[in-house]
């Protein structure tokens, strides 16, 4: 339960906020794959390492304010504690909502005893892709 309530938690913190500029990364499965693979492989790295800039490379300034070093070394602890280091993922699909894109992928993460749940929201902005949220479940 108490697990539950702290992911609760870090979806609402890291909730995307649609910006007026924002724009759809792809229109179907090869498109959004081949961005957002890159991206989390970035922030998914990032993660494994402890390494901020890294994890933070493609955050967009909203999440960057809401997730500042010091919060992700605090947020990295409790899922090294909670779900573990990631190992894997497998891509489920995407979504286009409210001019963002939410990709899914089923992830693995070594003291998780069930699937975990990768959310990554991207939006294209000034020929730029960013991420606006993210979410482990």
């Amino acid at each position: 339960m108490r697990k539950l309530i702290w992911l609760a938690a870090l979806a609402l913190m890291l909730a995307p906020v649609p910006s007026a500029q924002a724009d759809l990364v792809g229109q179907n499965d090869q498109e959004v794959q081949k961005v957002a693979e890159a991206i989390l492989d970035s922030v998914l790295a990032g993660f494994n390492e402890g390494n901020y800039e890294k994890y933070a490379q493609y955050f967009d300034d909203t999440l960057k304010e809401s997730i500042s070093p010091k919060k992700f070394q605090q947020t990295r602890s409790n899922i090294l504690n909670t779900m573990g280091r990631y190992q894997s993922r497998t891509y489920l699909g995407f979504l286009n909502q409210n001019r963002m894109t939410v990709v899914l992928w089923k992830g693995v993460f070594d003291k998780s005893e069930g699937d975990v749940l990768i959310k990554l929201v991207l939006s294209k902005r000034q020929n730029r892709t960013v991420v606006t949220g993210l979410w482990f479940q």
